[in-house]
């Protein structure tokens, strides 16, 4: 994997890790419209990254 895919691949991490922080805040806060907004963004991040290292992985036959 090239520098610019592990660069991706890191950033899908961080917008995952990012919005699980986020449910937690919004939580704590009672927003509970926004928590299944958030909820959505968290599962969306996790597809998204999942498919990234798929793709990566499919394009290099490697792990990262």
């Amino acid at each position: 994997m090239n520098k610019q895919q592990q660069t991706a691949l890191n950033m899908a991490r961080f917008i995952k890790s990012q919005s699980l922080t986020l449910l937690e805040k919004l939580d704590a806060l009672d927003a509970d419209e926004q928590i299944t907004m958030c909820e959505r963004l968290h599962e969306l991040a996790e597809e998204l990254q999942n498919s990234i290292q798929t793709h990566f992985e499919a394009q290099y036959g490697t792990k990262p």
